[in-house]
């Protein structure tokens, strides 16, 4: 089954079968300082509205941990409203410059909640990433998800039954891999691959774009490929008036490559995306993916992988993957393996 690339309606912002504009601002460049970043609000893929705010605190003191100098929140704020930005999961190009201008920030951070709820069990997800204002790269992006049952030990202790208490862990988990001295660090990636949101033919909301994330992150992590991020790509859809939700044409393939620069591109489907609901119906993931050489539009590699929560139990109930996003993290890492190993030459 093809990959379906989301349909782009001209309204605010944007230009009919053209890039998205924003608002023009009197010329202010400020300076750019090595350690500013600029925290986007934090894309809400969940239920709970008050999400994006309930973080956003969490994640300035990460930074600032680590070294990092976030941009003042309500400035940016009132920026991102004054250039009518009307979703902050994805960043183009042309944002990424403008808040480095305004700001002098050589880093965004962006993301998405992939899940928040406060009943039991209660489960919070995250995925974020950092992208360099200068060319819209990716520089760094991880994810972390977990279920207040992750933390009971011997005799049915530690586990968490408030959603408030498990978000500092999981922000916490999320920012292990976050290295100040690694982020800015030329790195050599011959082979650039853009990843389109996967076709969903799961009941679960938005798997399709929390897979497209998942697979930027595991791409990232190899230095054999370079990412694209998703707000370039789209841009680059939008200007070449790319429409279709089906199979994409060699012609559309080609334009794509020769606007982005890349290799390759992968498409795929989620065929199921399943919540664990009692211990008996672990979490279920299925995921088809291949990976399409961007010049001939041929397939270079074509696969597809499963996985249940309850795979790699240990004993009793060790090693169980109760996050949906977990298992489908472990879908995706298997798929990059095995497209690494019977990919592109």
């Amino acid at each position: 089954m093809p990959a379906e690339v989301p349909p782009v309606e001209a309204g605010e912002g944007t230009v009919p079968g053209g890039r998205e504009s924003f608002a023009e601002e009197p010329e202010i460049v400020i300076p750019v300082e090595r350690g500013r970043v600029a925290v986007m609000p934090f894309e809400n893929l969940t239920d709970e509205g008050s999400a994006p705010e309930r973080i956003a605190p969490l994640l300035m003191r990460e930074l600032e941990q680590r070294g990092f100098t976030p941009v003042d929140g309500d400035q940016l704020g009132a920026f991102i409203c004054r250039q009518r930005v009307r979703s902050s999961g994805f960043i183009p190009r042309e944002l990424a410059r403008k808040i480095r201008a305004r700001f002098g920030t050589p880093a965004i951070l962006a993301g998405s909640i992939i899940s928040f709820s406060n009943t039991m069990p209660v489960e919070f997800g995250v995925i974020a990433r950092l992208i360099d204002t200068s060319d819209g790269r990716i520089l760094w992006a991880d994810y972390a998800s977990a279920t207040g049952e992750d933390f009971v030990t011997v005799l049915d202790l530690g586990r968490i039954h408030s959603v408030y208490e498990l978000i500092p862990r999981v922000m916490n988990s999320l920012f292990l891999s976050f290295s100040r001295e690694e982020l800015f660090r030329e790195k050599e990636r011959p082979y650039r691959v853009a990843v389109l949101p996967l076709k969903n033919n799961s009941e679960f909301r938005d798997a399709g774009i929390i897979a497209m994330h998942l697979f930027n992150i595991e791409l990232l992590k190899s230095p054999d490929f370079l990412p694209i991020e998703y707000g370039v790509v789209r841009d680059s859809v939008i200007n070449l008036n790319i429409r279709s939700r089906g199979e994409l044409s060699h012609s559309s393939v080609t334009a794509l490559s020769e606007e982005l620069g890349m290799e390759g591109i992968i498409l795929g489907d989620v065929e199921r995306y399943t919540r664990e609901i009692l211990l008996s119906s672990p979490s279920r993931v299925g995921i088809t993916a291949r990976l399409i050489d961007g010049k001939s539009s041929k397939i270079l590699w074509y696969s597809s992988d499963y996985s249940s929560g309850d795979e790699d139990i240990i004993a009793l109930d060790w090693g169980r993957l109760r996050s949906v996003h977990s298992v489908a993290y472990k879908v995706i890492t298997s798929l990059v393996d095995q497209m690494k190993k019977g990919g592109r030459d």
